[in-house]
């Protein structure tokens, strides 16, 4: 994106940092004495560029652009390129349209990359690479894609802020959405990892505990005591972890055990919950619907990034593609019959993804408890998706915008 973007910045750029010189080449003279120091000051129409700004931020020494025909050498060294504060600022503000934090230092190599890319762009004029066919190709598709991304970030801003009353309808039309519960968690291992015993019957012995722990639970006693307690009948010497998992909304679940976590009432416990790493007992300890108010930026952003999808996937509707199939097919296996591609479909699966541990932010999805392993029953599932705040904001950039050598 952002080398798309400094392409377009360049073009809006290349009539405003035009090339300070003379029409024809000086000749070579000694200034006066006294007039050695105005001699270097530039002349006073030197930095007024059509930025509007007459601060210089770049002068380029030796640089002619547009190149001028039959310029000497001499009058080449004349030449001088200055880009104003404006003028850089312009093209920091397309390059960086989320504006987002830049550093000094990123701003000074951003700088250095953008005169690298003039300086390259000149010479590459000089050497006839505006005539070439895959130069006016390059530029065709550099052009298409910058419309393409300036168009949709004027969706974006069209559709940033929707209307309060479309924010309050979703939140009542959508209101189980936003339940949370206040909950603990006790799980149990099915295998005793510093045991060699018989794994059946240990998975047995977990089964019954658990569901004796449940009964308890159920009657009011202390969730951690209470896994304390398995941990002890079942011999396993590493320490539980933490039953307290705090607040969490729908959605944060496995789809079953969700619906059996949210049809509880404050102070019930579900059955006992069988997965391949052990048992779990879930108990609600409160149950609320989120205000209105704790919501509204979070139902804003998803109403908003649901009208960029519709309006996208509108226009793409508009047109109707066919693709010749014997031309873009692959190639057929070795050993395969004609015709056949050879393409074996896998299995999807989740990639893995750190969850964090419990106790953390209400945003956090609950790991499986079928997930957990026997060494430590709160740790996080191999297998659980991990989701982000959507009210953290965009970290800054490490780097600066990276500007590409693209043709003129």
């Amino acid at each position: 994106m952002i080398r798309t973007l400094v392409v377009l910045a360049l073009t809006l750029t290349a009539g405003m940092a035009e090339s300070q010189s003379s029409a024809s080449a000086p000749k070579p003279r000694t200034a006066p004495a006294g007039q050695a120091s105005a001699a270097k000051k530039p002349p006073s129409g030197a930095a007024q560029t059509a930025g509007g700004s007459s601060e210089a931020v770049i002068t380029i020494e030796g640089l002619c652009s547009p190149p001028a025909a039959g310029r000497t050498a001499a009058a080449s060294a004349t030449c001088k390129t200055v880009i104003t504060k404006q003028q850089f600022e312009e093209l920091l503000n397309v390059a960086n349209p989320n504006h987002q934090p830049i550093s000094a230092a990123q701003r000074q190599q951003l700088a250095q990359q953008y005169v690298d890319l003039l300086v390259f762009a000149d010479a590459a004029r000089k050497a006839g690479v505006e005539k070439k066919p895959q130069f006016q190709e390059a530029v065709r598709i550099q052009r298409m894609s910058a419309l393409r991304q300036i168009y949709l970030q004027g969706l974006e801003e069209k559709y940033k802020t929707p209307p309060p009353d479309a924010i309050e309808k979703f939140y009542n039309d959508n209101i189980s959405k936003f339940e949370e519960v206040k909950l603990h968690r006790i799980a149990i291992p099915k295998m005793n990892p510093a045991a060699q015993g018989n794994k059946e019957e240990f998975e047995k012995r977990a089964q019954q505990v658990a569901n004796d722990i449940r009964e308890q639970a159920a009657k009011g006693e202390d969730p951690d005591k209470l896994q304390k307690a398995a941990y002890d009948a079942l011999g396993l010497t590493n320490p539980p972890g933490n039953t307290d998992l705090g607040k969490r909304k729908r959605g944060l679940f496995p789809p079953a055990e969700e619906q059996d976590i949210f049809a509880l009432k404050p102070g019930e416990v579900t059955k006992v919950e069988s997965g391949p790493a052990g048992f779990t007992i879930w108990k609600v300890d409160e149950k609320q619907t989120i205000p209105l108010d704790q919501v509204r930026d979070e139902i804003s952003r998803n109403l908003s990034q649901q009208e960029m999808r519709t309006a996208m996937e509108s226009i793409k509707a508009a047109v109707h593609t066919d693709f010749d199939k014997a031309y873009f097919a692959p190639p057929p296996t070795p050993g395969m019959p004609p015709g056949h591609s050879g393409a074996v479909s896998s299995p999807s699966s989740l990639p893995s993804a750190p969850t964090p541990k419990t106790g953390s932010s209400p945003g956090t999805p609950v790991p499986p408890p079928s997930a957990v392993p026997p060494s430590s029953p709160s740790a996080p599932p191999a297998g659980a998706p991990s989701t982000s705040s959507p009210s953290a904001p965009p970290a800054a950039p490490t780097t600066p915008p990276s500007v590409p050598k693209p043709p003129q």
